[in-house]
């Protein structure tokens, strides 16, 4: 391997730890930082080819993710401020700016150009602060993700209009290549749309295999990327397609989930690269002016979506909220600014000064955020901006737009969550599941029943299941470490969240507890009437109540509850042997005996227990059925091996 690429890999790193360190301590964003490190590897490393490249990967996956998250049912809910807000926001900043831009001298294009560049918001920044606030569901939230939405579409329009507005001429004789480039272009997406790809990501998920799924993930975002560009589109709007390609699948939550942290790396290198650009010594020299443009482009941005808000009759306080949150350039600016450096929209001076303008408006994000209490009361002094004291008079979309909350998260669709989700269905408990099993899933979302695909220690799928709003998690299709991943995502989301947990062993609960969970049941026969019992307790239900849920869940179904514990099983065998134990485990689904690793940890299978049946004879033609109780007899440390690999 390269020697330099090593030393520029480990400069690079050590800068952006030493700084984020520092930065923490002293509780600033961290995307300040990141800034403050690209400033200072510009003056450490020479060639920074490197970070370059990687930053552009950056982009491609914030553009992937912002499809995968992009859905029909999402964009319905908030489409008249997608469309409407996001227009009027979009128009009224890039007009005000352009007219700034005449005046500062700039010719039509290259003003026009930078209206657009000011109208866009940062996406990464404005939802990690709603995140951090807990607003995301809020009525701001909502409104606000709808504008970003539009925003984040708009971009690519723009994108491929930049040549244009740098005196670009369309060659009307390539027209008809690019035309049928785009037609196949666009026949292989609807068939990869409608047919391959869901059927590639359910056999994937089938397999269980997190690197196979992640690497498909990978191909599909980077081969429609390469696919677009062959026909000369952009590699912004191929990732974008990318994510829009699985969006509409119930595989998009557990993706979002695996390409989370290649963002996030790649994002940070992005904006590292940001900061190489900036020339320090015009920065100083010209720090009063970009300040001067710093406060004039806030104003600006905080105008154009005060108005906006006000056309679409929100409350004056959501409205100052909205404002603020949106007030900063973007991300997607800086990828603009290059591309209108290619056309000759802005020279290399103008470009630093922009740079330089754009990172303080992007840094001074949250501490206006955190000044919009003081913001409002400035204004509720004012008779025009009569500041709402309560939001008694919100459009009706808004009011009916509420998310979920005080609701169950049911973690698995085996035995157990199927008892539960009935119950809670039954007594208007609200509920939603999740499970790994991609052909459990369609079967039961054909059904109606709200559940999606993922691991419940996935941060993503969590947020999807409204994690924050959410009263109880009850974990009890999970394996142990998983049950323990999940517990310490949970906790991390909402504090404040109940967490029930189900665990095969009695040795288990302790270090569950100190894990997160508050209540801790062994994996019993009767473990779903003992859980919902506590869900029923938990929502104050009356004694009647919860004896009657208990005795109809029994009534309608005894024969999949038992009277013994597999551990009572095991603990009554063991008295009668010395060297060996016997030990059990619970089927989650059909299956074969050579699809569990008993030979390989040197364990006899003695028996099986279904319902009221015990049987003795078991090979390899042997079919296990869901719920049924293998016991199997080894020394303990075997088993112990045994568990730790399944």
């Amino acid at each position: 391997m390269d020697i330099l690429l090593l030393q520029n890999m480990s400069i690079i790193l050590i800068t952006a730890v030493i700084v984020l360190l520092i930065f923490n301590k002293l509780k600033l964003p961290t995307m300040i930082g990141l800034f403050i490190t690209g400033i200072v590897l510009g003056h450490a490393i020479n060639d920074t080819t490197l970070i370059s490249s990687l930053s552009e990967l950056g982009v491609i996956f914030l553009l992937f993710i912002i499809g995968l998250e992009f859905s029909a049912e999402k964009f319905s809910a908030i489409k008249r401020y997608a469309l409407i807000g996001g227009i009027l926001q979009v128009v009224l900043t890039t007009v005000l700016i352009s007219v700034l831009g005449l005046v500062l001298g700039l010719n039509p294009n290259a003003s026009l150009f930078l209206g657009f560049l000011v109208a866009f918001s940062s996406t990464a920044i404005v939802m990690k602060v709603m995140q951090q606030k807990h607003i995301t569901h809020s009525v701001q939230g909502r409104v606000t993700l709808g504008i970003l939405i539009f925003q984040d579409i708009a971009v690519i329009i723009v994108i491929l209009i930049t040549p244009l507005l740098g005196g670009q001429s369309i060659e009307l004789h390539t027209l008809p290549t690019l035309l049928a480039k785009a037609i196949g272009l666009g026949a292989i997406i609807f068939v990869g749309a409608k047919w391959f790809i869901p059927l590639a990501l359910r056999d994937a998920a089938r397999t269980k295999n997190r690197d196979l799924f992640l690497l498909l993930t990978l191909f599909i975002c980077m081969g429609t990327t390469f696919a677009t560009s062959l026909i000369g589109i952009g590699p912004e709007l191929g990732a974008f397609i990318a994510g829009l390609l699985i969006s509409n699948t119930e595989y998009s939550h557990q993706t979002l989930g695996y390409i989370q942290p290649f963002e996030d790396v790649f994002m940070s290198l992005f904006f590292i690269s940001i900061g190489l650009m900036v020339n320090l010594h015009l920065f100083l020299n010209n720090i009063v002016i970009i300040v001067a443009l710093t406060a004039i482009i806030l104003a600006i941005n905080f105008l154009a979506t005060l108005i906006t808000g006000m056309v679409l009759k929100i409350p004056t306080k959501v409205s100052i909220s909205i404002a603020i949150l949106l007030s900063q350039i973007g991300e997607f600016s800086f990828v603009l600014a290059k591309e209108g450096m290619k056309y000759g929209l802005m020279t290399g001076e103008f470009f630093s000064i922009f740079l330089g303008v754009s990172i303080l408006t992007m840094s001074s994000t949250p501490f206006l955020e955190k000044l919009t209490p003081k913001i409002v009361r400035a204004f509720s002094k004012i008779d025009y901006f009569k500041v709402d004291s309560e939001l008694k008079s919100l459009p009706e979309e808004l009011e009916d737009a509420g998310e979920i909350e005080d609701h169950v998260i049911l973690v698995g669709m085996g035995l157990n969550g199927k008892q539960m989700a009935k119950a809670c269905s039954e007594f208007k408990i609200p509920y939603r599941i999740v499970d790994m099993n991609p052909t459990i899933v369609e079967n039961q979302q054909a059904l109606g029943i709200p559940i999606i695909y993922g691991k419940a220690s996935n941060e993503s799928v969590l947020k999807e299941l409204n994690i924050t709003s959410a009263l109880c998690i009850v974990i009890s299709a999970s394996t142990y470490e998983e049950t323990m991943k999940t517990i310490d995502a949970a906790r991390r989301l909402n504090p404040d969240i109940h967490i029930i947990v189900r665990t095969r062993y009695l040795r288990n609960i302790d270090e569950v507890i100190e894990a997160g969970a508050d209540e801790v049941i062994p994996k019993e026969f009767e473990t779903s009437i003992m859980m919902f019992t506590r869900i029923m307790d938990y929502y104050n239900k009356d004694v009647d109540e919860i004896s009657n849920a208990v005795n109809d869940l029994r009534s309608d179904n005894y024969d999949a509850f038992r009277n013994v514990t597999s551990e009572d099983i095991s603990s009554y065998l063991n008295y009668k042997y010395t060297d060996l134990e016997i030990d059990s485990i619970r089927v989650s689904e059909d299956a074969h005996l050579d699809e569990f690793p008993f030979e390989e940890h040197s364990l006899k299978v003695t028996g099986v227990v279904r319902g009221e049946d015990t049987f003795i004879e078991v090979n390899n033609d042997f079919k296990f059925l869901e719920d049924d109780l293998i016991l199997f007899i080894g020394h303990r440390e075997n088993i112990n091996k045994f568990f730790e690999n399944i």
